[in-house]
């Protein structure tokens, strides 16, 4: 029996030994890839673009089995890997890739298709279960056809092109994918029905929907099958509504991203009972998410590591029980307004803590004692916490762990400590914007492993420290925005690893010498620009970098162009802006041009003719060749530009007709203080995307196009000082956001449109010096709310002036001067609230970062131009017109006013007793009236005024001297006024007293004008005609006032007769 049962074994062990040599025999034959899969793998390299030649190795005299990226079973030889990841790839995917019929893994991601399909046939290759082709380049609709993938394990497909996708009900036809990560693909018009194809995979491990532009979630499920889910990423969407109690009800998870959406309403108490959670990612952009943080940071978080909290609606400080999450390794809270006191010591529990982030939580008090108890921390971050006080080194000192500290938008005073220098592991360091004042410390320079170095926005001074070239880490150094002096020290060249090196807005001087740059071959961005640093070196000088990133505005590198700049093949941004170069640019810089995001050229003297046309990368952000001496015609942009500021330069010739077919993403261009002709092209009707306009100063004629009111998203409009003609086209009423509207100094004319009514955001309404007639509209004054300047000054306007302004309570310049209106000042004009301010509101006039409002004032019998100051001004000028009746005295009560000028008027009665209150006045204008009485006394409390005029009234009595008053030693600008005595007028008062009766009115008048009329004659007359005559002419001769004054009478004299023509045309 025993021998038959070894025969047996003898017999099976026969069997095996011959079914294993014929199975291994069958394939010993197989050495290498296979020949179908080595053509379609020849076909597959031919149709891509490899510039960094990650493919290289497949070459036709190698076995493909080798090849990089192909991974081969080993026994039957077929390829099943395909791994070509982050290789820069691009061009196309071709259909023989479906030839490699047992492929199980292809990654394609981080290659650059730019654009490309996701190609159809993927969906054929059903032995696939990795699919990766994230961040790839792909865009366009997700193909339904990779539902056909029916043993798909993991599929990967975050874009950051435009992918998308109509629906994804194709994923329930995958019933064993784990792992799923749709990121930055656009599922907007899946949103919903997502929460249901998703439930219906019970297999999923992982689902990562982050920035998916989902909007609904399903707020109830009859079933849950999530029941392997241990990821669900959901952050960075659109819900708006509350978070669903089903998610609480995943009780496998343990990754929970939910932030950065706008949930409302209460946090469900459950998600801190989910017993496997280790990551919580929680919070809102909306202000309406609630939670009793103090109850729930009370639950059951056993295992919880990485805790991220940002609400805005949360109020006190954090509660103590924040200490019984023990197992914290990462906690980063992100506050609103309301979050305030101090940080609690019972953080000092968590003693796993490695990372502690706390953003936005208003402290107002110093850096916490305590922080080097928690001796395992590694990342401390104290953003925007409005700390105050030092930085306390001592405490900082024990944190001998520390990578990162970054304390940066704080209000952190005093010197940074030289004991940050012992932080010997410390990789990154951000004090920025902060008030540190103070040298920066030597002792820095030991941290041998740091990396970036961040001290901007602060009040540093000293000398940059030679030691800092001890960093050999360092990949970034900010020092911008302080007050550093001195010259750049050649020690920096030290840094090989240096990346980005911006030493701006300092006050750094000198010559920058070439060997700051020796070793620098990895610097990328550059930034030396407003300093009065000299760069000039040897024509031959060949830089060890490729600089990405070039600012060196207000250097000077002049007056020669940069030779330099030839070896630099990958800039993207240059700011070349004054920096003294003129002459001709050469020709080889147009080359560089096409990769440009960003020119800056500005303030410097620069001349010839553009190229035509104008080569920038596609989309340019930001081209500004502003102030210059270029000329000849505008050039045709190539590929568009975001940004086009070409003014005061020469250019001449119309705009061209194809200006604008690349340009439909242009937001900002101006052309102004040039010498373009032509009319304003129709065309201009597609720039959507304008929100600043500005031709000013040129000679363009015609009208104003109909199709400028389809530029829809304008806000600043400025075409004055033009020979434009016609009117104002009713179109216009569709700028609904527009700000400004400056139409001044062209020839337009007829009446204001009613359509206008329509631009209710508007605050600059700028028709000056047209011909413009009619009424001024009433509704100006409903319609304007925020309206801060009116200017319709030099036109024929008639009629009354609207009481209805009044309601403008944000105008601060009023300007109708030099027109034809008539009637009397309205008494509401007290009510104008803006100009009762003394506090001004600086910020007003900017448009966006680049455009500031400007407006010509009449001011000190000069007209001045006003730009960034505009805020500073507030003014009322109604000069020239037909004005009868008295001077409101409510108007005393616009304590802000600057400017008062109501001459060339009829306006009757007595000068306010109360003008003293205005007691910022600096110009005040009442000449050529008809205002009788004394002049009041309180105008000697106008100390800020500079400008006077009082001349050609009725104006009576003695002129008041004392503070300002008598620095006024002009008599012209009492001329006129035959009762006035005292200086500096040549006639003295009787007994030098100031009559204490005013002068008679009604039947008087006449009779005491005649006593005053020949007191003066008198006492200018001496005896005998010859003395007369030489007395009077000796005056002219000899005193420069009167002879002045003399001739302004004539000057005058004419300006009223222009005055009547121009109100009889009206």
């Amino acid at each position: 029996m025993e021998s038959c049962y070894s025969q047996q074994r003898g017999f099976l062990i026969s069997v095996f030994l011959l079914n294993v040599l014929i199975y291994w025999g069958g394939y010993s034959k197989v050495s290498g890839c296979l020949d179908s899969e080595r053509k379609a793998l020849t076909t597959i390299r031919k149709a891509l673009n490899d510039p960094s030649n990650l493919l290289s190795s497949w070459d036709d005299a190698s076995d493909c089995c080798n090849w990089r990226g192909i991974t081969y079973h080993n026994i039957t030889g077929y390829v099943v890997k395909l791994d070509l990841h982050a290789g820069d790839l691009g061009g196309r995917i071709d259909p023989a890739l479906v030839e490699l019929k047992h492929l199980q893994f292809l990654d394609l991601s981080g290659n650059a298709f730019h654009g490309a399909p996701i190609p159809d046939f993927l969906g054929s290759m059903k032995e696939l279960r990795h699919l990766n082709l994230s961040w790839a380049g792909f865009s366009g609709r997700i193909p339904h056809q990779l539902g056909n993938l029916t043993k798909l394990i993991s599929l990967k497909l975050s874009s950051e092109y435009s992918l998308s996708a109509k629906n994804l009900w194709w994923l329930t036809s995958l019933p064993s994918l784990n792992y799923l990560d749709m990121s930055y693909v656009n599922l907007s018009m899946a949103s919903h029905d997502w929460v249901h194809v998703m439930n219906m995979s019970p297999s999923l491990v992982e689902l990562s929907l982050f920035d998916c532009g989902l909007s609904y979630i399903s707020p109830t499920l009859s079933s849950v099958n999530f029941t392997s889910l241990r990821v669900l990423d959901l952050r960075f969407n659109d819900f708006n509504s509350t978070i669903p109690n089903w998610i609480a009800n995943i009780s496998s998870l343990v990754s929970l991203g939910l932030s950065l959406n706008k949930f409302h309403g209460q946090i469900p108490y459950q998600i801190s009972q989910l017993p496997n959670l280790e990551e919580l990612w929680l919070g809102s952009t909306d202000d309406n998410l609630r939670v009793d943080w103090s109850e729930f940071l009370e639950g059951s978080w056993r295992k919880l590591k990485i805790l991220y909290l940002s609400f805005s609606q949360l109020h006190g400080g954090i509660p103590n029980s924040i200490g019984n999450i023990t197992s914290l390794v990462d906690l980063y809270l992100s506050f609103g307004e309301n979050i305030t006191g101090s940080i609690p010591r019972a953080i000092t529990k968590l003693i796993n803590l490695e990372s502690l982030s706390l953003y936005g939580y208003k402290m107002h008090a110093a850096i916490p004692d305590w922080l080097h108890e928690l001796k395992n921390l590694k990342h401390l971050s104290l953003q925007d916490c409005m700390l105050t006080g030092p930085i306390p080194a001592a405490h900082l000192r024990g944190l001998s762990s520390l990578e990162e500290l970054d304390l940066s938008r704080n209000q952190l005073n005093g010197n940074i400590p030289a004991a940050l220098g012992g932080l010997s592991s410390l990789l990154y360091l951000s004090l920025d914007g902060n008030q540190l004042n103070g040298n920066i410390p030597a002792s820095l320079g030991g941290l041998s492993s740091l990396e970036k170095l961040i001290l901007s926005g602060n009040q540093l001074n000293g000398n940059i420290p030679a030691a800092l070239g001890g960093l050999s880490s360092l990949q970034d150094l900010s020092l911008r925005g302080n007050q550093l002096n001195g010259t750049i020290p050649t020690t920096l060249g030290q840094l090989s690893n240096l990346s980005l090196l911006d030493l701006s807005d300092n006050s750094l001087t000198g010559n920058v010498s070439e060997s700051v740059f020796e070793n620098l071959a990895k610097l990328r961005y550059l930034d030396l620009s407003s300093n009065s640093l000299v760069f000039d070196p040897h024509s031959d000088w060949a830089p060890p970098f490729q600089l990405s990133y070039i600012y060196l505005g207000s250097c000077h590198l002049g007056p020669r162009f940069p030779l330099w700049l030839r070896t630099q093949k990958y800039v993207r941004e240059l700011d070349l802006s004054n920096t003294t170069i003129s002459g001709i640019i050469p020709t080889w810089f147009w080359d560089l041009t096409p990769q440009l995001l960003s020119l800056n050229l500005s303030n410097n003297q620069i001349f010839g003719q553009l190229p035509n046309p104008l080569k920038m990368q596609p989309q340019a952000l930001f081209i500004d060749l502003s102030s210059n001496n270029f000329s000849g015609p505008i050039p045709y942009i190539l590929n568009g530009a975001s940004f086009l500021d070409l003014s005061n330069n020469q250019f001449s010739e119309p705009i061209p007709p194809n200006f604008t077919s690349t340009m439909q993403h242009l937001n900002y261009f101006s052309a102004r203080g040039n010498q373009i002709s032509g009319m304003i092209p129709s065309f201009i009707e597609g720039m959507n995307s304008l929100t600043v306009l500005d031709l000013s100063r040129n000679n363009i004629g015609g009208i104003i196009p109909l199709s400028l009111g389809n530029c829809i998203a304008l806000k600043a409009l400025d075409l004055s000082k033009n020979r434009l003609s016609g009117g104002i086209p009713t179109s216009l009423g569709l700028l609904r956001q527009l700000q400004t509207m400056h139409l001044s100094n062209n020839n337009l004319s007829g009446e204001i449109p009613s359509s206008l009514k329509k631009c209710s955001s508007l605050e600059t309404l700028d028709l000056g010096h047209n011909n413009f007639s009619g009424y001024i509209p009433t509704w100006i004054g409903k319609s304007f709310p925020a309206l801060r300047i009116l200017s319709l000054r030099s036109n024929m306007f008639t009629g009354n002036i609207p009481a209805q302004l009044s309601n403008l309570t944000s105008l601060q310049i009023l300007d109708v001067g030099q027109n034809c209106l008539s009637g009397s000042i309205p008494q509401s004009f007290e009510d104008l609230i803006a100009m009762k301010k003394t506090n001004l509101d600086l910020s007003y006039g900017r448009r966006g970062t680049y455009y500031n409002e400007n407006l010509l004032v009449s001011m000190k019998g000069l007209i001045l131009e006003y730009t960034r100051t505009i805020s500073l001004v507030i003014c009322m000028d109604l000069s020239r017109n037909n004005l009868s009746g008295e001077i409101p005295k409510g108007l005393t009560s616009l304590l802000g006013l600057r400017v008062l000028n109501f001459s060339g008027n009829h306006l009757t009665g007595k000068i306010p007793d109360k003008i003293g209150k205005l007691a910022l006045l600096e110009s005040l204008d009442f000449s050529k009236n008809q205002l009788s009485g004394i002049i009041p006394l309180s105008m000697s409390n106008l100390t800020f005024l500079s400008y006077l005029n009082l001349s050609f009234n009725n104006l009576w009595g003695k002129i008041p001297s004392g503070n300002q008053l008598q620095t006024f030693q002009d008599p012209s600008i009492y001329m006129g006024n035959i009762g006035l005595c005292g200086s500096p007028l040549p006639i003295k008062c009787v007994d030098d007293e100031t009559p204490h009766t005013p002068m008679p009115v009604g039947g008087d008048l006449e009779k005491d004008k005649e006593e005053y009329e020949m007191r003066w004659f008198y006492s200018a007359i001496g005896p005998g005609f010859a003395m007369g005559f030489w007395g009077f002419c000796g005056v002219l001769i000899l005193k420069k006032p009167w002879r002045i004054a003399y001739y302004r009478f004539f000057d005058d004299l004419e300006s009223r007769l222009c005055f009547n023509c121009h109100c009889t045309l009206c």
